[in-house]
This record gives structure tokens, C-alpha cells and sequence, in this order.
């Protein structure tokens, strides 16, 4: 499978970028959230605006809670060019995946999204080729007819999505459309390990049976290993998070902490299967937003994204309570317990 990792903010727009000024026929873009407050989100807009104009079918999916800050003039310029642009607006549902598709070729999937405050993050965004971008594709559409979409090419397609029996597939996780998915994917991966597991997130807020799960496998010999920001972009979520690491931390869970803000997501067990999408370790994303994410065995992938793993455990520090935690953070995890299945 030909893949590319790209494990920051910065890295990953100007991939995008690349990718976006090389397109032919077609640009599909899906954001939760897509600003012009930097200069790759305008310079983004304006190969958009560019290609559409000399008719490249771009189509773009934006989360209307997150990117409410793109500007009038930015939405006026698309539609002028002759760009499609859909809002997904659901009460208490959000558009949280992250897909681009170029002339149905080559797919973007991770956990990136184009806007100021990421632009020091470190994160992560997988690009494929190959017969699973058949598969993103017809995500893709679902979303887009949910959303109105009128393309035609777009709602009749045809490729066959790809299925669980193969090296790599795409988890995909509706759950305003169809059962949700993350959990069952989460339970079935997780109980197998019978070695290493590692979790990378910016947000763990665990559900109960999460826990539970986690519990059990630590009990019969499991290493688990969850990788989180020092501090994330929300001082609430920080307290949250170490409530939550705390807890896990007495039953035998290592945590590292990274320096900087890891937006990346990422489940890896025995060094056999990983996981790579949207989706944090919260209510949110399991109960509610629409996340997307690729769960691969293939080898080659595997080692690249396990280097990558050792490389972001070297540059962190080892949580424990007694070096991290404050009297106000005890308070708060009194509270936090009740908002859990919200947050």
C-alpha cells in the first residue's frame, strides 16, 4: 500500500497543498474545521478557488460549529469560482472527520485540521493510494448526500468500498446514519493484545466500559501506553484528562505527556494492527460526531507509524500524580465524573 505519514500540522497543509495544486478532475474536501487565518489556509482557498474556476469539480463538507470562523468573503470567492460548499449542521452532532480526495486517486485521512491555533501541533495525517480510496470515496458520499449534496458523479458512484479482509480498511462512524461503529472497533482490537498497546489522543475521557476494558487486559500482563498533551488547547480538558489519568494510573497504565500540544489519534496493538483517524477518547466522538478513521495490518505501514510512535515517547515525560497533580485538580475531578458522558 503506497502511504505518507505526516505527523504535524505544518507538514500536512503543505502535503495538502501539493496535492491540491496537482489536481486534474476533482477535489473532494471534508473538514471539521478549514479557517483563513493563516497563510496555508489562504493559499489552501486560493488554488481552490483556482481550479475550480478552470473546472476542477471541488466539493467541500465543512462542520458548521467548527469552521463558523471561515470568512464571508472566503465562502463568496469558492461559490463565485464555482466551488460546491455544504455546511453539516446538526443539533449536538458535529462533522468531526477529516478527508481530501484528489481525482479519486489519492485520499488524505488523520486527524488535521487548517487553522491558526494548530499550526505548532503535533498530529496526524495518513495519504493512501490504492483501492481503499474507493472506500473514502463512498464515505465521502454518504456525508454528501446527507448534507444536499446535487453532484451527480458524486452520488452515483459506483466503486466498491472495501471490506474487513483485506491489509487496510476505512472505519467509518455515523452514528446519526447507521449503528455506531468506534466502540465495537475499539473492544474487538483492544481485547486481542496480548503484549503492547498504545493510545495516542489529545482528549482522554474515557467511557466507563473503556476503562473496564483497559483494566482487564493490564491485569493479565498487557503493557498499555497512552500518549497525551501536557497541555492541550482547553485548561478544562487538562484538568479532565489528569482525572482520568490518574485513575488508570492505579491499575497499572503508563502515561507520557508530550511537551507540546499531539492532536494525533491512534490506537496500536502488538505492533499487528493500528488504527489512525479522527476520533478522541471522549463521549463525543463515540456517541455522537462523525469520525473516520483507517484500520491497517500492513507491515509496511505498521513500521512507519511505529517509528513514529518511538520517536514522540522519547520527547515526552512520565506522568504521575504525585509530580502533576493539585489540590484544585482533585476538586474538579469530583465533577468531571458526571460530565464525562458529555464531554
Amino acid at each position: 500500500m503506497k502511504h505518507l505519514f505526516y505527523t504535524t500540522s505544518q507538514s500536512a497543509w503543505n502535503g495538502l497543498t501539493t496535492a491540491i495544486k496537482k489536481a486534474e478532475h476533482s477535489i473532494y474536501f471534508e473538514m471539521y474545521i478549514f479557517l483563513d487565518d493563516t497563510y496555508e489556509g489562504k493559499e489552501i482557498l486560493e488554488i481552490l478557488c483556482e481550479k475550480a474556476r478552470n473546472g476542477v469539480r471541488v466539493r467541500m463538507i465543512l462542520d458548521a460549529f467548527g469552521s463558523y470562523d471561515l470568512s464571508k468573503e472566503a465562502l463568496v470567492r469558492l461559490r463565485s469560482a464555482g466551488a460546491e460548499i455544504l455546511f453539516f449542521k446538526k443539533l449536538f452532532r458535529r462533522l468531526h472527520r477529516k478527508i481530501v480526495i484528489i481525482d479519486e486517486q489519492v485520499a488524505f485521512l488523520g486527524g488535521v485540521n487548517i487553522h491558526g491555533l494548530a499550526r505548532s501541533w503535533s498530529d496526524l495525517l495518513l495519504r493512501v493510494e490504492g483501492p481503499i480510496v474507493r472506500s473514502i470515496i463512498w464515505s465521502f458520499r454518504t456525508i454528501y448526500k446527507a448534507c444536499g449534496g446535487v453532484d451527480l458523479h458524486i452520488l452515483g458512484y459506483k466503486g466498491k468500498p472495501l471490506f474487513a479482509n483485506t491489509r487496510i480498511w476505512l472505519l467509518e462512524h455515523v452514528p446519526f446514519i447507521r449503528k455506531p461503529k468506534l466502540r465495537d472497533s475499539y473492544m474487538e482490537t483492544i481485547i486481542k493484545a496480548e503484549h503492547d498497546v498504545v493510545i495516542v489522543t489529545p482528549y482522554f475521557l474515557p467511557h466507563r466500559w473503556f476503562i473496564k476494558l483497559i483494566r482487564s487486559i493490564v491485569s493479565r500482563g498487557v503493557r498499555v501506553t497512552v500518549i497525551v498533551p501536557r497541555s492541550t488547547d482547553s485548561a478544562f480538558l487538562d484538568r479532565a484528562n489528569r482525572r482520568y489519568m490518574t485513575l488508570l494510573y492505579e491499575h497499572g497504565v503508563t502515561f507520557l505527556l508530550t511537551n507540546t500540544m499531539n492532536h494525533a489519534k491512534l490506537l496500536w496493538v502488538d505492533g499487528i494492527r493500528a488504527l489512525v483517524g479522527s476520533q478522541n477518547i471522549d463521549a463525543l466522538s463515540f456517541d455522537f460526531n462523525a469520525e473516520a478513521s483507517l484500520v491497517f495490518e500492513d507491515q509496511k505501514m505498521l513500521a512507519s507509524l511505529g517509528k513514529i510512535i518511538d520517536q514522540w515517547k522519547k520527547q515526552s515525560v512520565q506522568f504521575s500524580p504525585q509530580l502533576h497533580i493539585t489540590t484544585a485538580d482533585k476538586i474538579f475531578s469530583f465533577f468531571v465524573r458526571f460530565l464525562q458522558p458529555f464531554l
